[in-house]
Protein backbone atom coordinates (compact mmCIF):
# COMPACT_ATOMS: atom_id res chain seq x y z
CA UNK A 1 0.00 0.00 0.00
CA UNK A 2 2.97 2.28 0.89
CA UNK A 3 4.44 1.77 -2.77
CA UNK A 4 1.54 2.60 -4.39
CA UNK A 5 1.09 5.94 -1.99
CA UNK A 6 4.54 6.85 -3.47
CA UNK A 7 3.21 6.38 -6.84
CA UNK A 8 -0.02 7.67 -6.78
CA UNK A 9 1.62 11.34 -7.65
CA UNK A 10 3.38 10.14 -10.75
CA UNK A 11 -0.07 8.15 -11.67
CA UNK A 12 -1.51 11.52 -11.24
CA UNK A 13 0.56 13.67 -13.28
CA UNK A 14 0.26 11.46 -16.14
CA UNK A 15 -3.43 11.58 -16.30
CA UNK A 16 -3.51 15.16 -16.87
CA UNK A 17 -1.78 15.53 -20.24
CA UNK A 18 0.48 17.83 -21.16
CA UNK A 19 0.64 21.74 -19.80
CA UNK A 20 2.37 24.53 -21.13
CA UNK A 21 2.28 27.96 -19.92
CA UNK A 22 0.97 30.25 -22.56
CA UNK A 23 1.95 33.27 -20.80
CA UNK A 24 3.96 33.83 -17.36
CA UNK A 25 1.67 32.81 -15.13
CA UNK A 26 -1.24 30.79 -17.46
CA UNK A 27 -0.68 27.36 -17.63
CA UNK A 28 -2.63 25.72 -20.19
CA UNK A 29 -3.48 21.93 -20.50
CA UNK A 30 -3.44 20.92 -24.45
CA UNK A 31 -6.33 19.08 -25.66
CA UNK A 32 -6.58 16.50 -27.85
CA UNK A 33 -6.64 16.82 -31.18
CA UNK A 34 -9.76 15.00 -31.69
CA UNK A 35 -11.36 18.11 -30.25
CA UNK A 36 -11.36 20.60 -33.84
CA UNK A 37 -12.01 19.38 -37.06
CA UNK A 38 -9.33 18.05 -39.44
CA UNK A 39 -7.36 20.85 -41.45
CA UNK A 40 -4.54 21.38 -43.31
CA UNK A 41 -2.80 24.52 -43.95
CA UNK A 42 0.44 26.29 -45.17
CA UNK A 43 0.78 29.67 -43.29
CA UNK A 44 3.31 32.73 -43.49
CA UNK A 45 3.57 33.99 -39.72
CA UNK A 46 4.78 37.38 -38.90
CA UNK A 47 6.20 38.28 -35.83
CA UNK A 48 6.66 42.46 -34.62
CA UNK A 49 8.79 41.86 -31.64
CA UNK A 50 8.77 44.29 -28.23
CA UNK A 51 12.31 46.09 -30.05
CA UNK A 52 9.56 46.79 -33.12
CA UNK A 53 12.16 44.35 -35.37
CA UNK A 54 9.92 42.22 -37.97
CA UNK A 55 10.59 38.46 -38.06
CA UNK A 56 9.00 35.95 -40.78
CA UNK A 57 8.19 32.05 -40.67
CA UNK A 58 6.59 30.10 -42.59
CA UNK A 59 4.21 27.19 -40.91
CA UNK A 60 2.24 24.23 -42.11
CA UNK A 61 -0.28 22.77 -39.84
CA UNK A 62 -1.71 19.73 -39.99
CA UNK A 63 -4.42 18.34 -37.76
CA UNK A 64 -5.94 14.96 -38.43
CA UNK A 65 -6.76 11.49 -37.00
CA UNK A 66 -6.29 12.32 -33.57
CA UNK A 67 -2.78 13.81 -34.08
CA UNK A 68 -1.59 17.55 -34.48
CA UNK A 69 1.63 18.23 -36.35
CA UNK A 70 3.46 22.01 -36.63
CA UNK A 71 6.16 22.33 -38.78
CA UNK A 72 7.70 25.76 -38.64
CA UNK A 73 10.73 26.85 -40.94
CA UNK A 74 12.13 30.07 -42.44
CA UNK A 75 10.96 31.72 -45.86
CA UNK A 76 14.18 30.09 -47.40
CA UNK A 77 12.55 26.61 -46.31
CA UNK A 78 15.27 25.49 -43.63
CA UNK A 79 12.95 23.59 -40.59
CA UNK A 80 13.37 25.58 -37.74
CA UNK A 81 10.81 22.98 -35.51
CA UNK A 82 8.46 20.32 -35.18
CA UNK A 83 5.66 20.00 -32.98
CA UNK A 84 3.19 16.84 -32.60
CA UNK A 85 0.46 16.67 -30.72
CA UNK A 86 -0.99 12.82 -30.25
CA UNK A 87 -3.43 11.82 -27.48
CA UNK A 88 -2.20 13.22 -24.48
CA UNK A 89 1.76 13.58 -25.37
CA UNK A 90 3.32 16.50 -26.89
CA UNK A 91 6.71 16.36 -28.56
CA UNK A 92 8.82 18.78 -29.78
CA UNK A 93 12.22 18.88 -32.52
CA UNK A 94 13.83 21.82 -32.12
CA UNK A 95 17.02 22.58 -34.39
CA UNK A 96 17.82 26.21 -33.05
CA UNK A 97 18.73 27.48 -29.98
CA UNK A 98 16.27 28.79 -27.58
CA UNK A 99 15.84 30.42 -24.71
CA UNK A 100 16.00 27.90 -21.27
CA UNK A 101 12.76 28.97 -20.65
CA UNK A 102 10.92 28.64 -23.94
CA UNK A 103 8.77 25.67 -24.15
CA UNK A 104 8.02 24.78 -28.22
CA UNK A 105 5.09 23.40 -27.39
CA UNK A 106 3.60 26.55 -26.66
CA UNK A 107 2.66 27.16 -30.09
CA UNK A 108 0.68 23.93 -29.93
CA UNK A 109 -1.20 25.51 -26.94
CA UNK A 110 -1.59 29.10 -29.00
CA UNK A 111 -2.68 27.32 -32.12
CA UNK A 112 -5.55 25.52 -29.85
CA UNK A 113 -6.23 29.08 -28.31
CA UNK A 114 -7.08 30.42 -32.22
CA UNK A 115 -8.53 27.65 -33.57
CA UNK A 116 -9.96 24.99 -31.24
CA UNK A 117 -13.41 25.24 -30.00
CA UNK A 118 -13.95 27.36 -27.03
CA UNK A 119 -15.45 24.65 -25.10
CA UNK A 120 -12.07 22.63 -25.56
CA UNK A 121 -9.85 25.71 -24.52
CA UNK A 122 -12.14 26.47 -22.00
CA UNK A 123 -11.38 23.12 -20.47
CA UNK A 124 -7.62 23.45 -20.55
CA UNK A 125 -7.03 26.60 -19.14
CA UNK A 126 -6.46 27.01 -15.16
CA UNK A 127 -8.76 28.81 -12.39
CA UNK A 128 -8.66 32.16 -12.73
CA UNK A 129 -8.50 32.42 -16.13
CA UNK A 130 -11.52 32.82 -18.93
CA UNK A 131 -11.87 32.75 -22.60
CA UNK A 132 -13.97 35.16 -24.10
CA UNK A 133 -15.89 35.57 -27.84
CA UNK A 134 -16.72 38.65 -28.99
CA UNK A 135 -17.85 38.11 -32.83
CA UNK A 136 -14.36 37.32 -34.25
CA UNK A 137 -12.65 38.29 -31.55
CA UNK A 138 -11.26 35.54 -29.27
CA UNK A 139 -10.04 37.15 -25.82
CA UNK A 140 -7.93 35.18 -23.39
CA UNK A 141 -8.42 36.71 -19.43
CA UNK A 142 -6.40 36.36 -16.41
CA UNK A 143 -7.77 37.86 -12.93
CA UNK A 144 -9.71 40.52 -15.50
CA UNK A 145 -6.84 41.48 -17.88
CA UNK A 146 -6.32 40.51 -21.23
CA UNK A 147 -3.63 37.79 -22.09
CA UNK A 148 -4.17 36.87 -25.44
CA UNK A 149 -6.15 38.15 -28.00
CA UNK A 150 -6.86 36.69 -31.44
CA UNK A 151 -8.80 38.42 -34.08
CA UNK A 152 -9.83 35.52 -36.61
CA UNK A 153 -11.65 36.03 -40.51
CA UNK A 154 -12.53 33.65 -42.58
CA UNK A 155 -13.46 30.03 -41.97
CA UNK A 156 -13.14 27.96 -38.76
CA UNK A 157 -10.56 26.26 -38.51
CA UNK A 158 -7.50 27.67 -40.17
CA UNK A 159 -8.96 31.07 -40.81
CA UNK A 160 -7.82 33.32 -43.60
CA UNK A 161 -5.94 35.41 -41.46
CA UNK A 162 -5.30 35.68 -37.53
CA UNK A 163 -3.94 38.68 -35.74
CA UNK A 164 -2.13 37.44 -32.57
CA UNK A 165 -1.36 39.74 -29.64
CA UNK A 166 -0.10 39.74 -25.96
CA UNK A 167 -0.08 43.35 -24.84
CA UNK A 168 2.31 42.66 -21.39
CA UNK A 169 4.49 41.19 -23.48
CA UNK A 170 4.14 43.51 -26.55
CA UNK A 171 4.38 41.08 -28.97
CA UNK A 172 1.80 40.92 -32.15
CA UNK A 173 1.75 37.92 -34.67
CA UNK A 174 -0.10 38.04 -38.02
CA UNK A 175 -0.89 34.61 -39.41
CA UNK A 176 -1.77 34.79 -43.06
CA UNK A 177 -3.08 31.68 -44.83
CA UNK A 178 -1.12 31.07 -48.09
CA UNK A 179 -3.20 29.99 -51.01
CA UNK A 180 -2.76 26.42 -52.58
Amino acid sequence: MKRFLLLLPLLLAACRGPEVYLAPGVPFKLRPAGDAPAFFVNQEVVFRLPDGRMETALAALENKDGQLSIVAGTPLGQTLMVITLKGSEAKADVRIPLPGDLDPRTLAGLVQFCAWPAESVRAGLPEGCELKEEGPRRILLRKGRPVWTALREGEAPPYREILLENPSLRLSVKIRTLEE
